[in-house]
């Protein structure tokens, strides 16, 4: 354990903790160790935040100790040793629920809040399939349901876009693209594109995806060689993980959630278009569950919006302990 800064109340740390026979690296934070744990299921596959999240969860630390947590594979948890067969949802499914069980012993808790974030969305509600015990309630951010519909909606919206605002460029490349489904990545890699010229993309202001990404390359505690390290490993997690997540339908495997969920989207979103989300939330069953549309957000809302994030979270965790 690598304590970095601790006063009686406060916690700040970077922990290299062995799951499931893994080196896996967890960083926590927060104002108050007693507070409630949040445990933050990054993006992706393979697309790690530690290198950023610091500078947009200063709200919500003064609210929960925030566990954030480089998957199996992604960040500063890539090897080139790990073994390619351990790369499943099953497998980090479990790493999940062991880090989640690592961390009620660790600080002396009974359940922590779980919050997933686009790809982290998806591995939270196989999760909370299995130890939905574990957790006192669900944030669901840029939910993702079912990535084939989801492709095929935003494709729907940009074309409509394109022709309604003339915008040639996007309506070449749209119609060079094609409409999903898409049997290679060069497609899907060309219409992530689009959706950037749109703003729809992982902010809607282009300027805040340099700003997180100048923050992960040049600070602490990942710089160059984190940085490289993630790119390892985003290209790992996107090779082993894709199938998991391309042929993942929540409405049919999941339609019903045992713990009290809230659910959230950028307006502006079209990796994971909220109307998709949006429709999920109205059927699956909860005890208890909301919607909240972040109105200047794209794909990360949490980023682009994260003083929102932080009250919308916080009040709902009030209810919910």
């Amino acid at each position: 354990m690598n304590d970095n800064f601790k006063t009686n109340k406060r916690i700040s740390m970077l922990q290299q903790l062995l799951i499931n026979d893994c080196e896996q690296t967890v960083m926590i934070n927060g104002d108050d160790r007693s507070n409630p744990l949040l445990l933050f299921l990054h993006g992706g596959p393979g697309t790690p935040q530690i290198g950023y999240a610091r500078k947009y969860q200063k709200k919500l630390e003064e609210h929960f100790t925030v566990v954030n947590w480089d998957q199996r594979g992604a960040g500063l948890s890539y090897s080139k040793d790990i073994p390619e067969s351990s790369m499943t949802l099953d497998q980090l499914t479990a790493d999940t629920i062991h880090l989640t069980e690592r961390l009620c012993k660790q600080f002396g808790r009974q359940k922590v809040y779980i919050a997933g974030y686009s790809w982290g969305s998806v591995l939270a509600l196989h999760v909370l399939q299995k130890r939905s015990d574990l957790y006192y309630a669900y944030i669901g951010i840029s939910q993702v349901v079912n990535i084939q519909k989801e492709e095929a909606e935003a494709y729907r919206q940009l074309t409509a876009w394109s022709r309604e605002r003339k915008h040639r460029l996007l309506q070449k490349t749209l119609d060079f693209i094609g409409a999903p489904p898409w049997d290679g990545q060069v497609q899907r890699s060309l219409f992530l594109l689009c959706i950037e010229m749109k703003g729809g993309g992982f902010t809607h202001n282009p300027i805040g995806a340099l700003k997180a990404g100048g923050r992960m390359l040049f600070g602490e505690p990942y710089g160059v060689r984190g940085s490289f390290l993630a790119a390892r490993g985003q290209m790992f997690s996107l090779k082993h993980l894709w199938e998991d997540l391309i042929f993942f339908d929540a409405g049919k495997s999941v339609s019903s959630i045992e713990i009290p969920c809230c659910f959230m989207s950028g307006k502006f979103d079209l990796t994971v278009p909220g109307t998709t989300s949006y429709e999920y939330y109205q059927k699956v069953e909860a005890p208890y569950k909301e919607w909240h549309w972040f109105e200047n957000s794209a794909h990360s809302p949490h980023l682009e919006e994260p003083d929102r994030f932080a009250e919308v979270v916080s009040r709902f965790a009030s209810f919910h302990l």
